[in-house]
């Protein structure tokens, strides 16, 4: 008994001496604590976190090695002694100058990413001003496009990462918001039309620009593989400012910018309204009698008649002869446009402690368009929090709403829309009594008539083409917004090694939209039309997340899996009331005596679970293997989305006698796939309302006491995910201790299962049906580069940049010849098999078999027959940008260029101009040098003086007149070489130049301040194109996936910012 009493107190004294519990801290370079880093036991999975002072316990034996890691910096080990006190200063990661967020939402080493990604800092994106975050984006990424539908005030952009990857669905990326999808719609909706209307907004534009820390633009699909069929246009990964430990810092800052229209289509001004050469008040062109051969008296009018008095006072007559001299085109431009401007207040406090953190801030946006009466007012309000509950468990929670209201100006194709109507009026036509009275022959009056120039005594209910100020003060449309964003995430730590994950998001938004055409307002709007259509969107995410850390020797293993479940709902309500009962301005309903109401409500379901297991051995080889479940309410078949990457750090293998130049090679693989899935309800034939317009009057199922019809549509039970294959190779290299750095990469993707619609055989009973039809691929290369010049205390000098290309074919329609785009175009952006997706097609001149024009007896090109053919790519060769920044001590530098090569656009408003006489183009006068033959095939004797341009197309010089110009040469549809119409839109842009100071004085320290910011910024100073009269980044599709096409697009602006920021 007393030998086995010794031999237990010997055996105990022995563990005792073997195990002990051993404390320390985790600090910075600085003596900060670092507060959550990892302290493991090398080669078990043993361990333990610090607390908020940076602080931990652990129990370990004498001769174990403990490991201590935290991001950003480089791990430390050391060996148990006899010490029970261990400390640890982490010092910064040279390789590691940036810390990226992954399309999860988790912080990781960028060094330990093999997926191709752009990151973009907050003061990339807020610098230029943009009063809108998307087109603050532009130019600062490889292989991102940004395109946008105009410079309204709130209008929306499309965004495209490495092309379009679906022929008609949804090509814009997922856009994650602090780990959470968030909505970025832009509906059309009924009331407005694509080719027509206004210029909706885009939902991301909702977000404060200042409240964001800094962007990831993930653009494979392998790191979008996690979120399946969300992800096939590529991720945004946006994440937000929070608080920080420390005392109370506030931010306020206000700037304001002036807009001007950055290009002008060219206007001539020297021949009248009229044709022939002849000048007639009523005519539809401007190719009347010369203005300066007129006698320079009034003109002579019949004041015995009707009339029109307009509001301004003014009284016009019906015009007996034109003898007036005076032009009005400058002073009509001038009645329309304006100087804009663009006011933005900013206010935010922060601050926390060991407990937690607080982050508001306020935001306010007042612009006023370039267009007069357009107007865009935001307000945001942003509250985020983290709390640690405990040392295991931790919340990070944010809300947004945001409220904006705007009045847009109609646009596009469209009679009642502003540059339709101001850029056809003739030179001698005053816009401004646009309103008034008409008195007919017996003096009957009508109130509130329209004056246009088609109707200049306003003595007809229709307009034809609106006058541009009806269209700017008589008509609105009106868009009232409120949405609210609202996320929460709970982090517990079940083990050192093992971290749970909870989040929640809710993304709601009210946007109500008011339509209001007068009496007498064209666009079918002649006896009034009041529209009112509003979409109530409510999304709920919920997400799972486990993440699971092992380390061995030499290997690391992160084992994460998780649960997600969308559910969407819309609500599409839609009233139309025509016909009013009276002219009247009020804006209700009741005063139609026709309405038309018709709601769509749309429930969708996505759930999917995944797994991915991220392998890291030693700093030189990581693979990271994934897959996705997914199944959504749309489609008949679930789908599993597998992910590899595959990363190589080959320069940390080469030898240290030739690492003089190079500081990091990385060699980067990467295969993913993503999907799309089918709209919601179509798997399932539906109804519809309807109406049947091949009578000699409307008929309407509503003018029989209402009721349904069986949807044109057919309904599809087999309808799958549209998915697809994307495959990169990538090197990244750094150079110089990392002031040199450069990224490459090549890439192919393919969709398959592409979803369309396909007309049927009407013995059917159905005009389409919607279902998985096509194929499409794209590749293509993208480089980013930046090199600090010069980096010194007071003086840094700085370029960087990106040039990228992608090319992109349709592989297959199900046998139809082409899917067009862009309905209600005559030149359509369209797939064609074989084609880039959105070639121009149109009608075009005839050509011989070596594509040389076929000319007619007179040397003029004559107009193909046979139909609609490719006349343009809207898709460029390449794009690009570059940039510099600079500072000393407080100045502050930025300059950004960008460029697009190669891309054509159809300048269909120029050539419609041709048609109408408006254009500059079309106003000159020549002297014919020698006998001359025009379109008509009359001889113009040498030496005459006439209209017009001469020409060679291959034939001899021949005469551009007015027969040309108003057969052939110029106008719309399909009687006219559109082909001619097409132009190279390549451009230069110098995009943005800030020039900013940082106060850090005297005053500034006696007013307690942390320093005044003054910053100077112009956007879009600078274009250098062939294209007139247009932006070639501005498109009349912009938000779809048809491009190239320019049809009266309200215009682009530049802008000048002055700013100031004053922090606390």
């Amino acid at each position: 008994m007393r030998k086995f009493i010794l031999h237990f107190l010997l055996l105990f004294s022995v563990a005792t001496f073997a195990q002990k519990s051993i404390k320390g801290k985790v600090t910075d370079e600085s003596g900060i604590p670092l507060p959550g880093a990892s302290v493991l036991i090398e080669g078990t999975t043993t361990g333990t976190t610090t607390d908020f002072d940076g602080v931990f316990t652990l129990d370990v034996r004498q001769g174990q090695t403990i490991v201590v890691s935290y991001i950003g910096y480089r791990k430390m080990t050391r060996q148990v002694d006899s010490q029970d006190t261990y400390d640890f200063t982490l010092t910064t990661d040279n390789a590691l100058d940036e810390v990226v967020v992954s399309a999860l939402g988790f912080k990781e080493n960028r060094d330990k990413i093999a997926s191709t990604y752009s990151k973009m800092q907050a003061n990339d994106v807020v610098r230029s001003g943009e009063p809108t975050l998307i087109n603050g984006l532009a130019g600062k990424a490889s292989g991102i496009t940004i395109s946008a539908t105009s410079a309204d005030p709130g209008a929306g952009s499309n965004i495209q990462i490495r092309g379009a990857s679906s022929i008609i669905g949804q090509t814009q990326p997922l856009i994650i918001i602090d780990g959470v999808p968030t909505n970025n719609d832009n509906f059309e909706g009924f009331g407005s039309g694509a080719d027509g209307g206004i210029s909706q907004q885009s939902r991301l534009n909702d977000i404060n620009p200042n409240d964001i820390e800094s962007i990831q633009i993930f653009k494979g699909a392998s790191a979008g593989a996690i979120y399946g069929s969300k992800a096939l246009g590529g991720v945004i990964v946006i994440t937000t400012k929070r608080g920080s430990e420390g005392k109370m810092r506030a931010s306020y800052n206000t700037s304001i910018s002036y807009d001007l229209i950055n290009v002008r289509h060219p206007l001539q001004k020297s021949y009248g309204q009229g044709a022939n050469g002849k000048y007639s008040p009523t005519a539809t062109n401007s190719w009347g009698d010369f203005i300066e051969a007129r006698s320079g008296e009034a003109d002579a009018v019949n004041t015995s008649g009707e009339y029109f008095l307009a509001n301004t006072g003014v009284a016009y007559y019906p015009i007996t002869k034109k003898n007036s001299m005076e032009v009005y085109t400058d002073r009509n431009f001038d009645l329309v446009f304006t100087t804009g401007s663009t006011q933005t207040h900013q206010f935010n406090l922060s601050g926390g402690n060991n407990k937690g953190t607080y982050y508001m801030s306020m935001n306010k946006v007042n612009q006023n368009g370039i267009m007069r009466n357009s107007n865009y007012n935001k307000s945001s309000f942003t509250l985020a929090t983290t709390y640690n509950f405990a040392d295991w468990l931790k919340n990070n929670s944010k809300v947004i709403y945001s409220t904006n209201y705007s009045n847009r100006i109609q646009q596009g194709s469209n009679t009642a829309g502003i540059y339709l109507g101001l850029l056809r009026t003739p030179p001698d036509f005053d816009i401004s009594g646009y309103k008034g009275t008409y008195f007919d022959k017996n003096g009957n009056p009508i109130e509130d008539r329209h004056r246009s120039y088609r109707r200049y005594l306003g003595n007809s209910s229709s307009a034809t083409y609106n006058n541009p100020l009806w269209t700017l003060y008589e008509q609105t449309s009106d868009t009232d917004v409120n949405r609210v964003v609202a996320s929460t995430e709970f982090t517990a730590t079940l083990k050192p090694w093992w971290n749970a994950v909870l989040r929640s998001g809710l993304d709601q938004y009210t946007d109500d939209r008011v339509y209001f055409f007068p009496m007498f307002s064209s666009d079918g709007a002649t006896n009034g039309r009041y529209q009112n259509e509003t979409f109530n969107v409510t999304e709920v995410n919920t997400e799972l997340i486990s993440s699971m850390q092992f380390s061995w020797d030499n290997l690391d293993l992160n084992l994460i899996s998780g649960f997600a479940m969308n559910d969407s709902q819309r609500k599409q309500t839609y009233l139309e009331a025509v016909d009013f009962l009276y002219n009247a301005r009020l804006q209700n309903p009741a005063v139609a005596a026709t309405k038309n109401y018709e709601e769509r409500n749309r429930l969708f379901r996505t759930v999917r679970g995944y797994v991915q297991s991220q392998f890291q051995y030693k700093d030189y080889l990581n693979m990271n293997l994934g897959a996705t479940y997914e199944d959504a309410s749309s489609s008949s078949k679930s789908f599993i989305y597998p992910s590899a990457e595959l990363g190589f750090n080959w320069g940390g293998l080469v030898k240290e006698d030739m690492t003089k130049g190079l500081s990091f090679g990385k060699l980067r693989l990467a295969y993913g796939e993503v999907g799309l899935p089918p709209g919601a309800h179509l798997f399932s034939t539906t109804y519809e309302n309807a109406s049947y317009s091949s009578y000699s009057d409307l008929i309407s199922l509503d003018a029989f006491g209402g009721g349904f019809r069986v949807n044109d549509d057919k309904g599809n039970p087999n309808l799958e995910f549209e998915k697809k294959r994307e495959l990169e190779l990538g090197l990244d290299l750094r150079f110089f201790r990392n002031r040199l750095s450069l990224s490459g990469t090549i890439y192919r993707n393919e969709t398959r299962d592409a979803l369309l619609y396909l007309d049927l055989n009407p013995s059917e009973g159905y005009n389409s049906i919607y279902q998985n039809a096509g194929r499409i691929e794209n590749k293509g290369w993208e480089t980013e580069f930046e090199y600090a010049l010069v980096k010194g205390d007071d003086f840094n000098l700085s370029v960087f940049g990106n040039v990228f290309a992608n090319r992109n074919k349709v592989l297959d329609l199900s046998g139809v010849a082409s899917v067009n785009l862009t309905s209600g175009s005559s030149v359509k952006s369209s797939a064609v098999v074989g084609q880039p997706l959105g070639v121009l097609l149109g009608s075009a001149a005839l050509r011989d078999a070596n594509g040389n024009l076929e000319l007619d007896k007179n040397g003029f090109p004559q107009l193909d027959p046979t139909g609609d053919k490719i006349i343009g790519d809207p898709n460029p060769d390449w794009r690009g940008s570059f940039g510099v920044r600079a500072n000393y001590k407080g100045l502050k530098l930025n300059a950004l260029f960008d460029t697009s090569q190669g891309n054509d656009l159809a300048e269909r408003t120029r050539y419609v101009l041709y048609g109408f006489g408006t254009h500059a183009d079309v106003g000159n006068t020549v002297t014919v040098p020698s006998d001359m033959v025009n379109y008509a095939g009359t001889t113009i004797a040498a030496g005459s003086t006439v209209r017009g341009n001469i020409q060679n197309f291959g034939g001899g010089d021949v005469l551009l007149d007015e027969k040309w110009y108003t057969t052939l040469g110029g106008g719309f549809g399909g009687s006219v070489i559109s082909e001619f119409a097409v132009a190279d839109a390549s451009y230069v842009r110098f995009r943005e130049l800030t020039l900013g100071y940082e106060l850090k004085n005297t005053l500034v320290e006696k007013l307690k301040l942390s320093s005044v910011d003054i910053n100077l910024t112009g956007r879009n100073l600078a274009l250098f194109t062939n294209i007139r009269g247009i932006d070639p980044d501005v498109n009349q599709f912009g938000n779809g996936n048809g491009k190239g096409l320019d049809y009266f697009t309200n215009p682009a602006s530049k802008s000048f910012l002055f700013g100031i920021t004053i922090n606390y």
